[in-house]
């Protein structure tokens, strides 16, 4: 507190007397012929009454007369001659006017006695000994006043400044949960509600961070399993029939893997913001096509009738591949758990656009409508981990719609399925 204290205290002393002498010395440079005017106004009479005294008078009278009225004026009264004074031009003309010459700040007024080259010099008192050291003190009470000003101000600032500091070191201390609480009148709580929001958004991706660290670990155990029993069982097999049936599965297996970590890397680059969404128009009725005909063959398969409902749009606004990749995942959810069809939507309501896909079968319970799109999330009913995939395809598709400006959900379709519909912002 006290670094901050004085260097406060330093820069708004220092300023402060900057600004009074600029201030001073600026106006005296503005006020000068008018300050000029009023003290030559302010002495002019006794200047006019001291030269009527003189003007009659010769040389030697005229100081002895000086010396005489001197003591009664408690002036510096002295005569003088033009030439030692070295006159300007401004100064020989105001004499000639009748004005009076001022020199020195004010304190000294020379007057014209006669129109002769003998002048009447005239001091003000000089101001009192003291007055430098009223000036520092009066400086120095100026100071005590800022300083006790600017202490009560500091105070609660340097306060929640420290409880910032101290929420600061607590949370990287690894101590995530560290927040800090102010008051409402505290000058800093918006940074301290930053700093708050920053440590929640931290704590949370340092969360799921490792929630997505165990979970692909356990997700890479089964297959590498499968990879190593399989290995094993080549060394032993002496068939090459069976041989063969065992590279197919290794195959099969290296496959799952290699889709897995696609689908993490895609999923781990929208998730940290390291992607760069760049939409484009595309063409509506092709793209949804191209999309469906990457599913065709996996429909086909599994004997399921893959269906494009309504398709309006003659073009919309996506980045293609990322979109792409989150309806091929809606598709092949929707095969995997279908029974006979499948349905796939494309409209555009307002300023958003809307892709909803379709299906007939099992449906997904309430309680696990939201669960379904976290990473790595299987439901213990009907969608679980027998049906295959890696829980990470509804995942990815969240991702993609929000970095889309949009949301998915899940609901009933008509035909007592799941109806996933996800909807996305029109952005020019």
């Amino acid at each position: 507190m006290l670094r901050l204290f004085f260097g406060l205290f330093l820069v708004m002393t220092v300023g402060l007397v900057l600004a009074l002498q600029t201030v001073e010395h600026t106006f005296d440079a503005l006020l000068d012929y008018q300050q000029r005017d009023y003290n030559r106004e302010a002495v002019r009479g006794q200047a006019w009454t001291l030269t009527q005294q003189l003007r009659e008078l010769d040389g030697p009278a005229r100081e002895n007369q000086l010396q005489s009225i001197r003591p009664h004026y408690g002036l510096g009264l002295t005569l003088v001659d033009a030439g030692q004074l070295n006159l300007t031009d401004e100064e020989k003309t105001e004499l000639a006017d009748g004005l009076l010459v001022i020199r020195d700040k004010y304190s000294q007024y020379i007057s014209a006695i006669d129109g002769g080259p003998q002048l009447l010099s005239i001091r003000l008192p000089a101001e009192p000994s003291l007055m430098p050291f009223y000036i520092v003190a009066a400086y120095l009470m100026i100071a005590v006043v800022i300083g006790i000003v600017l202490f009560f101000w500091v105070r609660p600032h340097w306060r929640d400044l420290e409880k910032l500091r101290l929420a600061a070191e607590r949370f990287g201390g690894n101590d995530l949960s560290s927040r800090i609480q102010l008051s409402k009148r505290s000058n800093i709580r918006d940074l301290a509600e930053h700093f708050n929001l920053m440590a929640a958004r931290i704590e949370g991706l340092i969360a799921n961070q490792r929630e997505l660290t165990n979970a692909v670990s356990h997700e890479l155990r089964t297959p590498i399993a499968r990879l190593s029993f399989e290995l094993d069982q080549l060394k032993q097999q002496p068939d090459a029939s069976q041989n063969r049936e065992l590279i197919a599965d290794m195959y099969a297996d290296l496959g799952e893997l290699e889709e897995m970590v696609s689908e993490l890397l895609t999923y781990a680059s929208l998730e940290r913001g390291a992607t760069v969404i760049k939409r484009e128009n595309i063409q509506a009725a092709n793209w949804l096509d191209s999309v469906v005909g990457s599913v065709a063959l996996e429909a086909e398969a599994a004997g399921v009738q893959l269906l494009i409902g309504d398709c309006r749009l003659d073009t919309v606004r996506i980045e293609p591949r990322f979109m792409a990749r989150a309806v091929i995942n809606l598709l092949r959810n929707a095969i995997r758990y279908a029974e006979q069809r499948v349905e796939v939507t494309l409209e555009r309501n307002g300023e958003y656009y809307e892709v909803r896909v379709n299906d007939d079968g099992p449906g997904v319970p309430l309680d696990g409508r939201e669960k379904i799109f976290e990473p790595f999330s299987r439901l213990d009913a009907s969608r679980d981990r027998r049906t295959g995939g890696f829980g990470l395809g509804l995942a990815l598709v969240r991702r993609v719609s929000q970095s889309h400006g949009g949301q998915v959900e899940v609901g009933e379709s008509a035909w007592g399925g799941a109806s996933f519909r996800m909807t996305w912002a029109h952005l020019d």
